[in-house]
């Protein structure tokens, strides 16, 4: 089964550099305007099904797909985003000023730092990746669309790709309205391509 894993269009947290997490921010200007360029790149795949984090700015996106391919939209919270704790609502350069050591290791891509109250990005990336195995069993058909998070998918690009941990997760950090191709086979899952977002350059909403 092919997946086409989507990062969520920019919310106005996004926008404004304030860390998410799984606070909810809604989606902003430029977010619209990658959720329609999205769409565009997406016509040509047969999607059957989409998936979708309970985020509003994930939901945001995964509706308007499943809208435009018909398809029936599930919503699953092994979709959200790492949960990033005390971190979560505050700008970057305030986590930077009170939190130095904990706030510079998790920019600077460390997969295993667990914020105060919060979760590894390797967990993230775990859970997203047991969705997907599930739903290769579970889903009907050949190509499903699933809607999540930066760090979640960036996680998952970091595990299939080796696992290495001298290499950051935020080395595969795809950009908001991206998409990336996973397959599933035999129960064993490969990256086809990642990063996919010459459609934000073209419409101008990168």
């Amino acid at each position: 089964m092919r997946f086409i894993l989507v990062r969520h269009a920019q919310s106005e947290w996004n926008q404004r550099g304030i860390l998410q997490g799984q606070r909810e921010s809604g989606v902003s200007a430029r977010g619209l305007a990658q959720i329609e360029a999205l769409l565009d790149a997406l016509d040509g795949f047969p999607i059957e099904a989409v998936l979708s984090s309970p985020a509003t700015r994930a939901l945001s996106t995964a509706h308007a797909v499943a809208q435009h391919h018909a398809a029936q939209l599930r919503i699953d919270a092994r979709l959200h985003e790492q949960h990033l704790g005390e971190f979560q609502g505050m700008m970057i350069q305030d986590m930077l000023r009170l939190h130095p050591q904990a706030g510079s290791a998790l920019l600077a891509g460390d997969i295993d730092l667990i914020p105060a109250q919060g979760e590894s990005a390797r967990h993230a990336g775990e859970r997203l990746y047991h969705a997907l195995l599930d739903y290769a069993q579970a889903l009907p058909g050949e190509t499903a669309c699933a809607i999540t998070h930066g760090n979640t998918l960036a996680a998952l690009l970091w595990r299939l790709h080796g696992a290495d941990p001298s290499v950051p997760f935020s080395r595969y950090s795809p950009v908001n309205g991206s998409f990336s191709l996973i397959d599933v086979q035999n129960g064993e899952m490969h990256v086809a391509s990642w990063g996919h977002a010459t459609h934000l350059l073209a419409a101008g909403c990168l």
